[in-house]
């Protein structure tokens, strides 16, 4: 299962039919922070499992896009690989535009990048205001180092989505009230399901939970019954069906 952030836009008391859903499969699906290859058997699977979530952005760690490569599994066209500098997008789902900004790998995985790319990264969600009604960045940093970007920038984000080294916890307006910080287990099996009440809060403006969004951890353990449905079948997975609906915006 992926173990990144779904992001979810509804109105109050439920997710009624035709309400917007937008789900994101951040870095570190397929290898942990520093690892160069997947567990044993893994890859071909979880290429699988993707394919079938269809996400509408993915998001790769620079070492997964070149595991991939060279187990022959090919992401899919509009796949962000991770670089040095921060890349963004913009999605329009039901009438809300999601600004995404990519945040930049540092030297070693799951480490923070230096003060330029830092800088870099505020200026990319300071430009995206004025393109997106929400402001979603996504980081490969590790919770010790997000957590110090966030204090550092307590306005730059509506949504962070964390992934690298670290804890886990459904999005929680904290260290800063302004912006949301999720972050799924390490080791997977988890999905953070994220409901955020429409219209959109105003930037600036602190989080209220129950009141403007809710969030929580889905484990899909034993508790989840079995379906046939969602299987994985098939001797030669791809995500390639996977490509994400969004259009690029220039940082």
């Amino acid at each position: 299962m992926a173990r990144r952030a779904t992001l979810l836009h509804r109105v109050r008391d439920g997710l009624p039919s035709g309400a917007p859903l937008v789900q994101v499969a951040g870095p570190y699906e397929f290898l942990e922070p520093g690892d160069a290859e997947a567990p044993a058997g893994s890859a071909g699977p979880m290429a699988a499992a993707l394919a079938r979530l269809a996400p509408d952005v993915l998001c790769l760690a620079p070492e997964e896009a070149a595991m991939l490569s060279r187990a022959g599994i090919a992401p899919p066209p509009g796949a962000v690989v991770l670089s040095g500098a921060p890349q963004t997008r913009v999605l329009d789902r039901g009438g809300v535009r999601l600004g995404f900004v990519f945040f930049p790998v540092g030297a070693k995985p799951g480490a923070e990048p230096d003060a330029k790319a830092r800088a870099a990264t505020v200026a990319a969600a300071r430009e995206m205001r004025g393109a997106a009604d929400l402001v979603v960045g996504v980081s490969p940093f590790g919770s010790m180092a997000e957590e110090a970007f966030l204090t550092a920038n307590p306005d730059a984000f509506d949504v962070l989505l964390g992934a690298g080294h670290g804890f886990g916890t459904p999005a929680m307006p904290q260290p800063v009230p302004r912006t949301l910080w999720a972050r799924a287990h390490t080791k997977g099996k988890t999905i953070s399901r994220l409901d955020i009440v429409l219209p959109v809060k105003k930037a600036g403006t602190p989080w209220l939970p129950g009141e403007d969004h809710q969030a929580e951890l889905l484990n899909p353990d034993y508790t989840v019954p079995g379906d046939p449905d969602i299987a994985i079948l098939g001797e030669t997975p791809t995500v390639a069906a996977t490509t994400p609906k969004v259009t690029t915006a220039t940082p």
